[in-house]
Order: structure tokens, then sequence, then C-alpha cells
């Protein structure tokens, strides 16, 4: 990342949001910051290179208290979220709902929670882990992959949130992109059985495309 930076990552307690936060505090001149909904002992190895806040994206408090303890930000990296096989028409529409409610309107708790501590700087960016789950072009090819369902139904919102965020915010030069992670080893990304990268493979590549961005890529996937 760019020096004398400040990153949020939400949903660092594990996995790739971890290795998001591994990544960030080896890099020099930048003041890291992860939230959790509990802290964990897979943080430890951290100590205080990383400052940890407790942080649940489906509760609205919780996002307003720990927002207020961050009155600037260069860089918003929204990671939290859910998934598993649960396909549409077999899952209850709570089930869907509650999709919903962590997959986009978590993130839109967050984005709306953070901007005053992000227009506080000039960089400005704002990412949100998404899929290619959420691509209806790819969903309609025979034998795609992905968890689809419930879970592809929620990040194509996700897309749609990123996209309307980009337009509403890219005059004060913001840069709102989704980005896809590629198929990582956490939890979620075992549900497809062996095979996946490293989440800090996945970790080091998304950091060097947001070191990358420019408000020209803003609103692309």
């Amino acid at each position: 990342m760019s020096s004398e930076q400040i990153v949020l990552v939400i949903g660092a307690s594990r996995g790739l949001g971890l290795g998001l936060l591994d990544e960030l505090a080896a890099t020099p001149n930048t003041q890291v910051i992860g939230t959790v909904r509990a802290p964990t002992a897979a943080l430890d190895h951290l100590g205080s290179s990383v400052k940890i806040l407790t942080l649940d994206i489906s509760d609205e408090e919780s996002i307003t208290e720990a927002a207020s303890t961050i009155p600037e930000l260069d860089t918003l990296i929204i990671n939290a979220g859910m998934g598993k096989r649960d396909p549409v028409t077999t899952s209850t529409t709570d089930v869907l709902s509650t999709y919903l409610d962590v997959n986009v309107l978590g993130p839109h708790r967050a984005i709306r929670a953070f901007l005053p501590a992000l227009r506080a700087r000039k960089t400005r960016r704002i990412v949100v882990i998404s899929s290619s789950s959420a691509s209806l072009g790819q969903q309609a090819l025979p034998g795609s992959k992905g968890l689809a369902g419930s879970y592809g139904v929620s990040k194509a919102a996700l897309n749609m949130l990123a996209m309307q965020c980009h337009k509403e915010l890219k005059d004060e030069g913001f840069t709102v992109v989704p980005v896809h992670p590629g198929w990582v080893a956490t939890d979620m990304g075992n549900t497809h059985g062996p095979g996946g990268m490293p989440p800090a493979t996945s970790a080091k590549a998304i950091l060097k495309l947001v070191d990358g961005l420019t408000p020209k890529e803003s609103g692309t996937f």
C-alpha cells in the first residue's frame, strides 16, 4: 500500500480477512485496523501492529460505535460475509433474508458509517469482497461453479450496491470497487472441496490491486 495509509478491514477474524491483516501489518507506513465480532487467539500473533475493534456487520449500533473511534480512513475493505450451498428453491425466505442482511445491508451500514472518516482523507477507497458467483453471465453458462444460490443473489445485489455508491460518490473523488478474491481455501471456499489458494496468496493479490486503484477504475468489477 502507499505510504501513510490508514486501512480498515471489516471481517478479519480468520481466512481471507486475517490474511489481509497479516499482509498489511508487514507493509511499511500503514496503520492497520481490523474488526471482528469477537476476539480470538488467531489474532494474538499480530500484537500491537494492528488495532482490533469489535464490530458486528449486522448490528447498526455496533458499526456506529466502531466508526466513532476512527476519525480518518484511506481505504475501507469490507470482507465480512456469509456463504454456504443454499439453493434458492429449497431455502426459506428467512434464509435468503439473512444473506441479504449480512452480505448487502451489512456493507451498506458500514459504508454509511465510515464515510465521514473516508472524506477526512484524500484517497477515499471502498473495496467490497464480492464473487464471480454474482455474475449473471457466468451463472448462465453450463457447468458454472461457485456457491451460487442465495449467496450468488446476495453478491449480485452487493455489486449493484457498489455501483450505486460509485455513481453517488465519484464526484468526491471516491474509488468504489467490488473484487473477486478467487477460490480461496477458507471455511467458505472449502465447501467446493480441496484446491483453493492459500488466503495469503489472495490477500497479496487483492492488496496489489487496491494499491494501484484510481478513480478511473471506480465502478468496475
